[in-house]
C-alpha cells in the first residue's frame, strides 16, 4: 500500500514537472515574443508613418515652389497678415493642399509664423481650422530652432495626430517665416498597429496551442510509459514474477525502451535467482511446489518421482565438496535433458535429491522414462581432477489419484525411493 502511494505521487509529480519544464517556458517565451513583436510592429509602423509624412511635407514645399516660383513673403494688410509666394497671395488658396490631401489622405497645414493660414483640417462643423495657433512646444522646436520634427502625440482640437513639421525659409534659407505641417490621425495608425498586433497575437496563440497539444500528447505518452514501468516494478516487488511489462515500453527505440528491456532482463534474473537453484540451475523446491500446485489446479493427470544420487557422501568425503558440486551439476544436466522429451519439469528437491514431475503420463510411462534416464546415467562419465567417476541414482515414483493430497503423493514417491535404497540402490520403484 505504501508503494502504491509513492507510485501515484511519483506519477503526478513527474507529469507536473514535465509540463512545468515545457509548457511554462513555451508560454513565457510566447508572451515575450508577442510583446517584442508588438513593440517592433509599433516602432516599424511609426517609422514608416514618419517617413511618409516627411516625404509629403517635402512634396508640399516642392509643389508650392513649382506653382508659385519665387520667395515667401509676409504682408500685413489692415489687421490681417497674409502670406505671399512669388508675389501671389496664397493665404486663402486651398486648391493645392486639397489636391495633395485627396491623393495622400493626410492633413496639410501652411503656417505663417505660428498661425495656420492654409489647412485641410476642419472642425466638426466642417469649418477649416484657419487662424488657429500651433502649440508653444511646436513653435519653439520647429519655428524658432528652424528644425524639422516628428511628433506622435500632437493634439489638434482634441484629436490626436501623428505629425511632421518643417520650417518654411526665406532669403536664401537664413530666416524662418512659417511652417509646413503634415498630419495623420493617430487613430488610423493605431488601428493599423492593433490589427497587425492582433494578427501576430492570433498566429502566436495558435502556434502555442498547437505546440502545447503535441507537448501534452507527448507528456501523456511519456507518463504512461513511466506508469507501466512503475506498475511492473511494483508487481515484481510483490513477488509476482510472472507479470509482463507492457509491450509498448520495450518496443520503444529510445532510452525509456532501453530501460524497459533492462527491466525485463532484471525480471528474468530475479526469477532465476528466486526460482532456480544456484548450483544446478534447476527449479528450487519452493518453485517446484508452486508448479505442482498449478498442475493440480489444472486437473490434468501427472506422476511425481524422487531421485537420489547413490553414495553421494563419498564424493564429498573422498574427493571434496567441489567434486560433489561437479557431480550435482552433471546429474542435473542429464536429468534436464531427459525431461526435455516429456511434458513436466525437474527440480532440485534438497541436497542430492531431485524431483521429477511427468504431466499427462501414467505411472507406466513414467517408469519407462525413468529407466531411460537411469541408463543414461550408467553411460555418463563424470570427470573431476583427471579421474572418471560413475554415478547412479535410485528413483521412487507415484501417480496422482483423486482425493490424495499433494504432500501424500510426494511422500508415497519418497517411500518408494527409500524402499529402493534399502533394496540395493540404482533402481526405479513405482
Amino acid at each position: 500500500m505504501k508503494l502504491a502511494r509513492v507510485t501515484k505521487k511519483g506519477n503526478r509529480s513527474f507529469y507536473i514537472e514535465f509540463l512545468a519544464m515545457t509548457l511554462l517556458p513555451l508560454i513565457v517565451c510566447g508572451v515575450v515574443m508577442i510583446m517584442v513583436c508588438s513593440r517592433s510592429v509599433q516602432l516599424s509602423m511609426t517609422s514608416e508613418a514618419q517617413d511618409n509624412l516627411q516625404n509629403v511635407a517635402i512634396s508640399v514645399l516642392a509643389a508650392y515652389d513649382h506653382q508659385y516660383p519665387g520667395d515667401y513673403e509676409a504682408r500685413v494688410e489692415g489687421s490681417t497678415a497674409k502670406l505671399y509666394k512669388g508675389g501671389v497671395d496664397i493665404s486663402g488658396d486651398f486648391t493645392l493642399v486639397d489636391d495633395i490631401e485627396a491623393k495622400s489622405h493626410l492633413e496639410i497645414s501652411l503656417f505663417l509664423y505660428d498661425t495656420r493660414l492654409v489647412t485641410t483640417l476642419k472642425d466638426r462643423d466642417g469649418n477649416r481650422l484657419t487662424m488657429t495657433v500651433a502649440s508653444e512646444k511646436l513653435v519653439n522646436e520647429v519655428f524658432k530652432q528652424q528644425m524639422s520634427a516628428f511628433y506622435d502625440n500632437v493634439s489638434i482640437e482634441g484629436v490626436e495626430y501623428y505629425a511632421y513639421y518643417m520650417p518654411v525659409m526665406v532669403k536664401g534659407g537664413t530666416e524662418c517665416i512659417g511652417m509646413i505641417g503634415v498630419a495623420k490621425p493617430a487613430s488610423d495608425l493605431k488601428d493599423s498597429i492593433n490589427r497587425s498586433v492582433m494578427n501576430n497575437l492570433i498566429i502566436m496563440v495558435l502556434a502555442i496551442a498547437v505546440t502545447s497539444v503535441f507537448i501534452l500528447r507527448f507528456a501523456n505518452t511519456l507518463v504512461t510509459v513511466v506508469k507501466h514501468m512503475l506498475d511492473f516494478m511494483k508487481k515484481l516487488a510483490d513477488n509476482k514474477l510472472d507479470t509482463k511489462l507492457d509491450a509498448s515500453v520495450s518496443q520503444r527505440e529510445d532510452e525509456l525502451g532501453e530501460m524497459g528491456r533492462n527491466l525485463n532482463s532484471l525480471q528474468i534474473a530475479l526469477r532465476r535467482l528466486i526460482e532456480r537453484d544456484v548450483l544446478t540451475g534447476l527449479f528450487n523446491r519452493r518453485s517446484a511446489e508452486k508448479r505442482i500446485d498449478d498442475i493440480e489446479d489444472s486437473g490434468v493427470r501427472y506422476c511425481v518421482a524422487i531421485g537420489d544420487i547413490d553414495h553421494f557422501k563419498k564424493f564429498n568425503d573422498t574427493f571434496g565438496h567441489e567434486c560433489g558440486d561437479v557431480v550435482l551439476r552433471e546429474v542435473a544436466h542429464l536429468l534436464n535433458e531427459g525431461m526435455n522429451k516429456h511434458e513436466g519439469f525437474v527440480a532440485r528437491w534438497g541436497g542430492e535429491e531431485f524431483l521429477l514431475v511427468f504431466v499427462n503420463e501414467d505411472i507406466n510411462q513414467t517408469y519407462d522414462a525413468l529407466m531411460i534416464i537411469r541408463q543414461a546415467l550408467h553411460d555418463k562419465d563424470v570427470e573431476y581432477d583427471g579421474q572418471i567417476h560413475k554415478v547412479t541414482m535410485t528413483f521412487g515414483a507415484a501417480e496422482k489419484t483423486d482425493g490424495v493430497p499433494i504432500n501424500h503423493l510426494i511422500r508415497a514417491a519418497d517411500d518408494k525411493l527409500y524402499e529402493g535404497k534399502q533394496g540395493g540402490r540404482d533402481r526405479v520403484l513405482i
